[in-house]
């Protein structure tokens, strides 16, 4: 085996390590829990660490460091400016504690979602694709660009910010101080805002069921679960989350014109409960010419997908270095 990388994923509950090779195959992985309280020095700290017991005892020479992370970050200078999961997290030299750690490898930091992207196109859903959006749909709604077979980041590495366009300018408050943001209408945490807003009207007794009897405790999964079940007011309100969301993806297929939209997390567990709005909504509003070439599809990778989007990266990386 002539190369192996290491992929470092940074989240704000877990962090986790792993060893896997240029064809998207896991070797080894490691993993713990962020504890976002005690602040990035000591988080980096044990995650450096963690990273070298996993190369000291996979007995393979690492090529490469990948590192996902959510932003903001820089890609150039490697620095991380204040994720919403990460309190404290303010300029932060992520990429250069890594290459002090690990002096002589090449090591590469990219957004969470645009690197999920990158690993969806090369082994998942969008292999093919020359044009793909990948879309998050769970805690937030995020997004990566793929255009003419290469990611995009933007001018400041701030493109695929898909969640945040403007559905509804006097819709419900989003976490990034906006009104009526996608994310604000057709996220996991907006879809059980819904639910729980609909409970007045004395409907979802099954959601309740399934959150152990407190209605405050309703999320996206009770919905889908429900749903999948047949209980016709969680299957409204996915139908409800699936038009905006479909609203959002015309408008993307208007001004990208991709041929392949790939949506990870709700899409993938609920499936068609949530992905027919979608589409039906997108064939109402966008052209018919440019609908017409773009699939929307779930994603693949499942639970593997934030592994590999670290090694995805560092092997695109390595690649262009080639």
């Amino acid at each position: 085996m002539d190369r192996v990388f290491l992929g470092v994923d940074i989240g704000g509950t877990k962090c986790a390590v792993t060893l896997g090779t240029p064809d998207g195959a896991i070797l080894d992985r490691l993993a713990m829990p962020t504890q976002a309280e005690t602040g990035p020095a000591a988080i980096m700290e044990r995650l450096i660490s963690l990273a070298h017991e996993l190369t000291a005892s996979s007995g393979h020479p690492i090529a490469g460091i990948g590192i996902s992370c959510g932003g903001p970050l820089d890609t150039r200078t490697g620095m991380v400016y204040s994720p919403p999961n990460l309190p404290g997290w303010e300029g932060i030299p992520v990429r250069s504690m890594f290459e002090d750690a690990f002096a002589g490898l090449p090591v590469v930091i990219e957004n969470d979602a645009n690197a999920t992207a990158v690993a969806e196109w090369k082994w998942g859903a969008g292999r093919g694709a020359r044009n793909m959006v990948y879309l998050t749909q769970g805690t937030g709604i995020g997004g990566g660009l793929i255009l003419d077979g290469r990611l995009y980041r933007g001018t400041n590495d701030l493109a695929g910010e898909v969640g945040h366009q403007t559905i509804l300018p006097e819709g419900p408050l989003c976490g990034c101080g906006k009104r009526g943001c996608l994310e604000a209408l057709a996220s996991g945490p907006a879809i059980a805002r819904l639910a729980r807003e609909s409970l007045h009207y004395r409907r979802g007794q099954r959601l309740v069921e399934l959150a152990g009897g407190r209605p405050a405790d309703i999320t996206a999964r009770h919905v889908v679960e429900a749903a999948r079940e047949g209980d016709s007011f969680s299957r409204a309100i996915l139908e409800e989350a699936g038009t905006y969301m479909g609203i959002g993806l015309a408008n993307i297929i208007q001004i990208l014109n991709p041929e392949r939209i790939v949506l990870g997390t709700i899409a993938v567990h609920a499936g068609d409960l949530i992905l027919n709005a979608i589409r039906r909504t997108v064939a109402e509003r966008a052209w018919e010419r440019a609908y017409s070439v773009c699939e929307i599809v779930p994603a693949a990778l499942g639970d593997r997908a934030q592994d590999l989007a670290a090694i995805a990266i560092i092997e695109s990386a390595a690649n262009d270095r080639r």
